[in-house]
């Protein structure tokens, strides 16, 4: 029996403008710049305070012949008080939006700005102009409209590419294109061989094998040992037997290590190649330490953020829009507080984020000091307990965001790891020990490489007890091989 019943409760719930400023928060600057222009195209009642002057302000206060309530020198001295300290929590997101029938606080009230950084002529401007990033599958569909194929050849060619993953390999099988599609198998075949020669080199391989083969291919040493090794001795190279290999090409030691020195040149993945080019990695700072006498300043690189105010042109609008309650007197309510709470929220995000960035740089002093190998073991709770903010907000302000260190641009993350302990009783942090375990595979003898003991070993000579499956665990994460599959001949 379906009933319809009334129930009384308790709920907590976010309120939408804290959402956005998580969500404010959480964001690089390179997005945070989008989203202000588009507040600045969306709310009339907020503009740039640079690109606005004095005089058009005044000019659009005057040429209606309406004084506004109280715009005297008073009122003008507060547009220009300085704000940096105005208070903003998440009470006053939630609660804090006007009536729209406090007419006399919205005329007599200034509007506030986002402080603007104090302007260094020496200062580098921060601008992203590199090419967009074009999807494998466009670039491929590109690629195929060149071709001399006819319209059912390339709607094989289209259902193929649809099926290459992101790191350029073919996922399906020639046979089930040929059940799909009801192709013959010599057409999906000669078809995937045109797309094979497209770039990047070695797209379109159904395993690395042929991946390989066909970028020694494009190299023109399809007559080369190398291409001898990889079609007739793959096996035979994976698990490094050379006696093998050698027996069966007919061919000696330093002729195969030639060889396999061309193999290593080539790359595993099509799209390493392809990412390599377009620079998909772009990464811009929005943090900045540096060193000025004996201490380190942090500060925030945020010169092409627009410096935001509350226009005073509401002034005007509000009192030209007619009695309380009326349409255009709730619409310039809803965009001044908009406006406002927008402000409040960038200048939050700010000051949180210098906050958390001293608070690393206090913690980490050994590592702007001498570099990597002296980071410290940290947690995003030691940092939340020493800043007074949830364990949530530390993790939102690390991630995504990069700072400029002496050292190089880390994102805020790398400084949170968990550790060892030394011999000495002081903590080292894991991404130190990983460090020095990439370091001693750098510096080994190709033709002896050390084993995940014998490393062990030898970070317990420098002080660092651990085990030999750590230092496996710890090798996996750095992509690094099995000291078998690191031996050359």
């Amino acid at each position: 029996m379906i009933q319809l019943t009334q129930t009384v409760s308790l709920q907590q719930k976010l309120a939408p403008q804290l959402i956005q400023s998580l969500r404010l928060l959480q964001m690089p600057s390179l997005e945070l710049e989008q989203l202000i222009q588009q507040e600045l195209q969306t709310n009339p009642l907020l503009e740039d305070s640079e690109e606005t002057g004095r005089e058009d302000e005044e000019w659009d206060l005057e040429s209606d012949g309406t004084e506004p309530a109280d715009s005297d020198a008073e009122g003008k001295e507060a547009d220009d008080a300085d704000t940096s300290d105005l208070e903003f929590n998440d009470a006053a997101m939630a609660d804090g939006r006007l009536d729209e029938n406090q007419w006399n606080e919205l005329l007599n009230d200034a509007g506030y700005t986002v402080p603007r950084h104090e302007f260094d002529p020496n200062a580098e401007e921060w601008e992203y102009d590199g090419p967009g990033q074009q999807s494998l599958e466009a670039d491929l569909r590109a690629q195929l409209s060149l071709t001399d194929l006819d319209a059912g050849e390339r709607k094989i060619g289209e259902y193929i590419i649809g099926n290459i993953d992101e790191d350029g390999f073919l996922q399906a099988e020639i046979e089930d294109i040929v059940a799909v599609l009801e192709e013959e198998p010599e057409t999906v075949e000669r078809i995937l061989e045109i797309i094979q020669t497209f770039d990047p080199p070695g797209v379109g391989a159904r395993d690395l094998q042929e991946c390989l083969a066909i970028q020694l291919q494009e190299r023109g040493l399809q007559d080369s040992l190398a291409m001898g090794i990889v079609r007739d001795c793959w096996d035979d190279l994976v698990n490094r037997r050379y006696m093998k290999i050698s027996r069966s090409l007919g061919v000696d030691r330093a002729a195969i290590a030639h060889g396999e020195s061309v193999i290593s040149g080539l790359n595993p993945k099509p799209m390493i190649y392809r990412e390599s080019r377009i620079n998909h990695n772009l990464v811009v700072p929005d943090l900045e330490v540096q060193k000025v006498g004996d201490e380190y300043v942090v500060s925030l690189i945020d010169r092409n953020l627009p410096a935001l105010r509350v226009s005073p042109a509401y002034r005007t609008l509000l009192s030209k829009s007619g009695k309380p309650g009326s349409q255009a007197r709730k619409f310039v309510v809803d965009r001044l507080n908009s406006a406002r709470w927008f402000i409040s929220a960038i200048n939050q995000r700010r000051t949180t984020m210098l906050k958390v960035m001293r608070c690393i740089v206090d913690s980490q002093h050994a590592f702007f000091d001498k570099g990597v190998g002296f980071l410290k073991p940290m947690v995003l709770q030691e940092v939340a307990d020493r800043v007074e903010m949830h364990v949530s907000t530390i993790s939102r302000v690390s991630n995504g965001k990069y700072v400029q260190t002496p050292h190089g641009v880390f994102e805020l993350k790398y400084f949170f790891d968990g550790g060892l302990t030394r011999n000495d009783g002081e903590d080292i942090a894991a991404r130190s020990v990983k460090q020095k375990i990439a370091r001693l595979i750098a510096e080994e003898n190709s033709r002896k490489p050390l084993s995940d003991q014998k490393i062990a070993d030898l970070l317990k000579e420098e002080g660092i007890a651990i085990a030999r499956r750590t230092v496996a665990k710890y090798r996996d994460q750095l992509k690094i091989n099995p000291a078998r599959y690191r031996k050359s001949i």
